[in-house]
């Protein structure tokens, strides 16, 4: 439309003016935005609609994206719908066409492509006159879009005497900002270039040497938020992302000085030891899982509790790695204890366990609800080693005589007080905890220092990816006979469902009634069973059984599929209402399909009711990676409460992207710790910590 709808609190252009005044000599950062020339009351509460009250909040409100308004070539070589700019001159006023259903209308001649007019388009009520006239000349920006000839509708027009100066929002890459109502581009972009040429932010002072650039950090802003070049944009973004970095690594250091400071017995490993439990694990441990086993070995070692999040996608072998660590304890002759989200997990922990410590004295116990009292007397005791178990073992009836580690499997699954209440059941107790998808909140504890982060990131050979589809729910009466190849090959096909009965209108199809609608299709020819949490554990496991052993190939299931369900040979899984579902969650469904060298696909079906549960749902189709599919959960939620229950929140980072490149993280976390063990207690710098409020970790509660 017309240049960006008036601030009502501006009389006058916002033209260049001397340089505004800090904050009575305070800190610049911290000045109100309502001194600022052009912003009163109104315009101050819009932008505190988004957070922004100071200088350096809107400082730090980054550009979303970047656009190149400059045409690069011709304009009939601009991509249709492209926004770009162009100088030219309007030699006639616009007219009113009144057909259809009504426009303006004008040509603007261009100045570098006379031959090429490009007609301008006003779809608004005949009293409203375009504010052209004769001989007007100056900037047009807007999507060039072609109906035989180019067509700008609404343009935002600037009037120039000259080419240049190129006015704010023209012929050069800008910065798309977040926004809200009655809060323009214009109105964002004229307020950041105020602070970058008129307040003095007192940014002399040189970066640490760790950000490895000679560039001023003034210099640094200016190149993100209004670059002359995509290479400037980039470069600058880049060394923006560091200093977010190395931020998050100083506290992350400070936090795991004061984690390490605690004093236990350590638990030494011998080569014999190690020997010894490898002989018990009937496969050869990747070059990952070595990795990690190496870092747990460190850190039971160490003299200080280990807190330490284990990450790799299903079928990685976290727990081969956890079952070294049950072992490796066991050895010591201490008590450790594993604490599984579901009963068929726990069971199939035990299961594992008893059949690699076979002929071992080592005893297994299993807690679940239910269990007996002479069960529970041998944890109490020290009888058994090793704890498998539930939530059941957060009773206070399960009791342990010396419990050194506690490995929480399915992290995701559990609320930060059942992993402390576990925890607290021993004395300086080892933390091991495993995910495929760990939840927002747990990465920013990773983060944050809380926990050591350690990835498996291989997975065993001649599996092939699952493909991932977003699909209309009506297509599945398309796909159908392509289920009923599947499984007439030999294949099992999976259908998971957000609830066992159907709920109100809007809610999605439960269990009971999508299985009645496939029992009216060809699939009802092969055999259709459903499993959810409304059954006996009894029926569960009759089901489970006549669903892998091919006598009933199709299952329709709640989420209570998510985790413990290991079937070769299901190659197909379809997800409705998978907007219900969190992206941890998804993934671990996705997880259920491609355990073999078969080819396998997840389909899934969504009405996502906002941005960010769009957000999420493209992400889960594009990223296969649970780790990174992870961090993008972190980077559209947040970190959460990292005290309470609370999963997600306001997000960690603004540019830095860490889990990606954890190398270099780790790297900077590291530097800062040499920092801190050599006596300097702020690592960060001068000009840095003033930036840590914006740019550093979310204090909790701000």
């Amino acid at each position: 439309m017309v240049e960006a709808t008036p601030d009502p609190d501006s009389t006058a252009e916002s033209l260049p003016s001397p340089r505004v005044a800090g904050a009575s000599g305070g800190e610049p950062l911290q000045m109100p935005l309502l001194k600022l020339k052009g912003i009163g009351p109104a315009t101050a509460r819009r932008f505190e609609r988004i957070g922004l009250t100071t200088v350096g909040d809107l400082l730090h409100h980054f550009p979303s994206r970047h656009e190149d308004l400059v045409i690069h070539g011709k304009i009939r070589d601009v991509p249709d719908g492209a926004r770009r700019s162009i100088f030219g001159t309007i030699e006639e006023p616009a007219i009113w066409i009144a057909s259809g259903r009504g426009r303006w209308e004008a040509q603007l001649i261009p100045e570098d492509e006379p031959d090429q007019p490009v007609t301008l388009h006003w779809f608004t009520s005949g009293r409203y006159r375009p504010p052209v006239s004769s001989r007007w000349q100056g900037w047009i920006t807007g999507a060039l879009r072609r109906f035989g000839s180019p067509v700008v509708a609404h343009p935002s027009m600037s009037l120039c005497a000259t080419r240049e100066p190129i006015p704010g929002g023209h012929g050069q890459i800008v910065g798309v900002y977040p926004s809200t109502d009655g809060l323009s581009q214009g109105m964002i972009r004229r307020a950041v270039e105020q602070i970058l040429d008129q307040i003095p932010l007192e940014f002399d002072a040189p970066l640490p040497s760790i950000i490895g650039t000679d560039r001023t950090l003034l210099s640094i802003y200016c190149g993100f938020h209004r670059p002359t070049s995509s290479a400037q944009c980039e470069v600058c973004r880049s060394q923006l992302a560091r200093m977010e970095l190395y931020l998050h690594a100083v506290r992350q250091a400070k936090t795991r000085a004061i984690r390490q400071s605690r004093s236990i017995l350590p638990i030494e490993v011998s080569s014999a030891v190690e020997q010894r439990i490898l002989a018990r694990i009937p496969y050869s441990l990747t070059d990952a899982q070595n990795r990690v086993v190496a870092e747990i070995r460190a850190d039971l070692a160490a003299g200080f509790p280990m807190a330490r999040l284990v990450q790799g996608d299903v079928g990685s072998g976290k727990t081969a790695v956890a079952i070294w660590a049950l072992l490796a304890v066991a050895a010591s002759g201490r008590q450790s204890v594993l604490i599984a989200p579901t009963t068929s997990l726990a069971d199939q922990h035990r299961e594992t366990l008893q059949r690699y410590l076979a002929g071992s004295s080592v005893q297994v116990a299993e807690v679940i609800t239910g269990t007996s009292a002479d069960v529970k007397h041998t944890v109490a005791s020290g009888e058994a080693k090793i704890v498998i178990g539930t939530t059941a073992l957060l009773s206070a009836s399960v009791q342990f005589d010396d419990l050194a580690l506690v490995v929480v499997d399915e992290e995701q699954r559990f609320g930060v007080q059942q992993r402390q209440d576990l925890a607290m059941k021993g004395e300086g107790v080892h933390r091991l905890h495993l995910s495929a998808t760990p939840i927002p909140r747990s990465l920013a504890l990773a983060l944050r220092g809380e926990f050591d982060l350690s990835r498996i990131d291989e997975k065993p050979p001649g599996r092939p990816p699952v493909q991932t589809r977003w699909v209309a729910s009506e297509k599945l009466h398309d796909a159908l006979e392509f289920l009923v190849k599947e499984t007439r090959s030999g294949n099992r096909v999976m259908f998971v469902v957000p609830r066992i009965e159907d709920g109100e209108e809007d809610d999605p199809i439960g269990v009971e009634q999508l299985r009645s609608r496939l029992q009216q299709t060809v699939l009802a020819t092969v055999g259709i069973s459903t499993l959810h949490g409304g059954l006996t554990l009894e029926e569960r496991n009759q089901r489970l059984s006549r669903f892998r052993d091919g006598s009933t190939p199709v299952l329709v299931a709640t989420s209570i599929v998510e985790v413990g369900l290991d079937v070769p040979e299901l190659t197909v899984l379809w997800i409705e209402g998978a907007e219900r579902f969190g992206l941890a969650q998804l993934h671990q469904m996705r997880g259920r399909v491609g355990r073999s060298e078969r080819e396998s696909w997840c389909f899934f079906s969504a009405e996502p009711t906002s941005d960010e549960a769009a957000e999420r749902l493209q992400a889960f189709t594009e990223e296969p990676d649970g780790f990174l599919l992870a961090e993008k959960d972190l980077l559209i939620r947040g970190g959460g409460d990292a005290e309470g229950e609370r999963q997600s929140g306001r997000s960690e980072f603004l540019l830095a992207r860490p889990l990606q490149d954890l190398p270099a993280f780790q790297a900077l976390s590291e530097a800062a710790a040499e920092r801190l063990r050599a006596g300097d207690e702020t690592p960060e710098g001068p000009l840095l910590g003033r930036l840590g409020r914006y740019l550093g970790p979310r204090i909790h509660g701000s």
